[in-house]
């Protein structure tokens, strides 16, 4: 184990050492591997566990989504979102709390790494249509609701949506 200071001593300010951060960034772009190209630490994040670097411009694609629909191009030929560029913040609890999950619930732990992603393009104006997160997001919440109405703590079933 590296020289960082390991997770269960450090209640206060949680945060993943540097071979659990490689770890977490090998598991984010593997697992979303469609839509991540690549996958890294930064420490100039604060408040947000993760955001994406170069991207094309919300605006841009706006104004090429405006263009093909002006040329007669149907509203759903929106050209493809390349690959993006993720960074994360190893010391966001988000982030912390993904990594733990990844091992102990991997279904559960995928849908919030598809989560965090699209959170990040809709921060950068890349998202076309946040409709597609709704479904997402409610088996989110309801697996919040059941993991808190869970008077035992067994809550395997959240992460089968």
């Amino acid at each position: 184990k590296d020289d960082d200071e390991s997770n269960s001593t450090n209640t206060t300010n949680p945060k993943l050492t540097t071979t659990e951060a490689d770890q977490f960034c090998a598991w984010f772009q593997t697992t979303l591997s469609a839509k991540v190209s690549q996958c890294r630490t930064t420490d100039r994040l604060t408040s947000s566990p993760a955001v994406v670097t170069d991207n094309e411009s919300g605006a841009m694609r706006r104004m090429m989504r405006m263009v093909e629909t002006s040329d007669g191009g149907g509203e759903f030929n929106v050209t493809p979102l390349p690959k993006q560029t993720v960074e994360i913040n190893p010391e966001h609890e988000i982030i912390v709390g993904m990594h733990r999950l990844k091992e102990r619930d991997p279904v559960l732990a995928k849908v919030l790494a598809e989560q965090v992603l699209d959170n990040c393009l809709v921060a950068a104006g890349l998202l076309d249509d946040g409709r597609s997160m709704l479904p997402r997001l409610n088996d989110l919440m309801l697996c919040i609701v059941k993991s808190n109405s869970d008077q035992d703590g067994n809550s395997e079933s959240c992460g089968d949506g």
